[in-house]
């Protein structure tokens, strides 16, 4: 009898890459997995950009039980939540909830606000990191705000009405094809969501630590 091969869906981590060098990628993924598919996307003008973002974010769902949101505000991309480089904003929603969150309720969710002390160390971190990848002082100069502010009411509206609502709604069709957990991350350019990566649990920071709220400032 021939075996059955696993049907699993998974995610390698996504890339930005030159056209010549897709092939390279390809290789990469089929190292991970012989079955893997390599799905390339002409990017639009600007989602590259890791200077000039009003915020990243990261929406994770485990199916049934919680959803997760991590946001970082201006100046910073995905990669500073995703690889729990900085701290961040925090919410968890009880799945049964999620129907009745609306941008002004939100914060009744939230489980970590950032310090004024943590926000100023990310931020040097953060310029430093730009510096070292090959930014110019004077090209970020005054991108990274020097006091934090948190997530406004319009960034809520985008995560809530065009991602969370509609996976929410896709659930049966989400468990069907295998998909229990997982995370959409992008950041928000000129007020429009760019959602990047879609990836598994393996991906993300430890979520332990949201076993209980903390202040609700």
């Amino acid at each position: 009898m021939q075996k059955l091969v696993n049907q699993q869906r998974f995610g390698v981590e996504g890339n930005f890459v030159k056209k010549e060098d897709v092939k390279n990628y390809i290789q990469r993924v089929k190292q991970s997995n012989p079955n893997g598919v390599v799905l390339c996307i002409d990017t639009e003008k600007g989602t590259q950009e890791k200077v000039k973002t009003d915020g990243a974010f990261n929406v994770y769902l485990q199916m049934n039980e919680k959803i997760f949101i991590d946001f970082l505000g201006k100046g910073f991309d995905m990669g500073a939540i995703t690889k729990g480089k900085e701290n961040h904003e925090a919410w968890v929603i009880d799945w049964e909830e999620v129907l009745f969150v609306t941008p002004n309720k939100m914060n009744q969710y939230r489980k970590h606000i950032i310090s004024n002390e943590e926000y100023v160390n990310s931020a040097r971190r953060r310029l430093q990191h730009l510096i070292n990848i090959g930014y110019k002082k004077e090209d970020i100069k005054g991108k990274i705000p020097k006091t934090y502010s948190p997530m406004s009411l319009s960034i809520k509206e985008l995560l809530l009405d065009e991602i969370i609502l509609p996976l929410y709604i896709k659930k049966e069709q989400l468990l069907k094809d295998g998909l229990k957990s997982f995370g959409v991350q992008g950041m928000i350019l000129d007020g429009s969501l760019f959602p990047i990566e879609f990836n598994r649990k393996e991906r993300f920071a430890d979520k332990s630590f949201f076993a209980e709220r903390n202040d609700e400032r």
